[in-house]
């Protein structure tokens, strides 16, 4: 099994994206992805998609993302071309209000999981008006990478993001049917997005996705590495990081407006995760 990685198809180490168009007029041997996922469009014609032990028919108009370590390939392919958008997984991992998007979770989070884990078959297929938006959106992102133009990093991240939030929105459109119910179990974690600050229970979380909170924690796990309680932990201590940083709030009012009831445990907990208090924390950013 060959194993790509991104700095095969560009030399720009310090930039985590590439884009080009693909023709497959042949088949495409099975490979793992090293250091990178994929996001892929489907423009024209079919093929066979094998994803680990699974395959599938794809079509014009499908998108689907293919995380790093799943094998997958094309077979019996037909006029297929496509849109290979290669990107480092960080780069869709800084602070930013499209985690709140159902979509997101499920497109780029869950449903990569899901494929190589349940037989699982993408169920975003764009409408012909979203299809030419997306068109357009790739053919701009291919002219910026080609091109080089001043500026044209922060460009093609700007259009890389663009799109990210219309196939969001496009996968949570209220008509779409999905075997395991993957929106569903997106939702929840839209909502611990969105009301991090409340008292959440795994029960609750788990009920809105149509699961056991058995089965709704270790789908969680494994796509987002790590568990319900634990992230939303994350969501708050980031939260509480820009209260330090952008507001003169003391200490105990961050620790309230952040989801903790005490201040010296608060205090505790952000020592443990940062590796200094949050007085501290607060000095250094003023500092630089």
């Amino acid at each position: 099994m060959v194993a790509m990685s991104l700095d095969a198809f560009t030399k720009d180490t310090s930039f985590p994206l590439f884009i080009q168009y693909g023709f497959h007029d042949t088949d495409l041997y099975r490979h793992t992805h090293e250091d990178f996922s994929e996001l892929v469009i489907v423009l024209n014609g079919s093929a066979q998609h094998y994803v680990d032990k699974d395959s599938y028919q794809i079509k014009k108009g499908d998108i689907f993302v293919i995380s790093n370590n799943t094998s997958h390939g094309y077979e019996n392919t037909s006029d297929f071309r496509i849109c290979n958008i290669m990107y480092r997984p960080q780069l869709l991992s800084s602070e930013t209000d499209i985690r709140k998007l159902p979509g997101y979770h499920a497109l780029f989070v869950i449903e990569p999981y899901l494929s190589m884990e349940h037989c699982f078959r993408s169920r975003l297929t764009l409408q012909i008006t979203d299809f030419d938006e997306v068109n357009n959106i790739i053919y701009t992102m291919i002219q910026e990478y080609n091109q080089k133009a001043d500026g044209w990093k922060t460009m093609m991240t700007s259009y890389f993001m663009r799109l990210v939030v219309f196939l969001s929105r496009a996968y949570s459109f209220p008509s779409l049917t999905v075997k395991y119910d993957i929106v569903n179990i997106a939702k929840s974690v839209s909502y611990m997005e969105s009301h991090f600050l409340d008292p959440l229970s795994i029960g609750e979380l788990a009920k809105q996705s149509h699961l056991s909170p058995r089965h709704f924690t270790r789908i969680f796990r494994d796509s987002y590495e790590t568990t319900p309680g634990q992230y939303i932990f994350t969501l708050r201590m980031q939260h509480a990081c820009s209260l330090l940083k952008n507001s003169k709030l003391t200490i105990s009012e961050i620790a309230f407006q952040s989801g903790f009831n005490d201040s010296n445990y608060f205090t505790r907990r952000f020592h443990s995760f940062h590796g200094v208090t949050p007085k501290q924390y607060r000095e250094l950013r003023q500092n630089n």
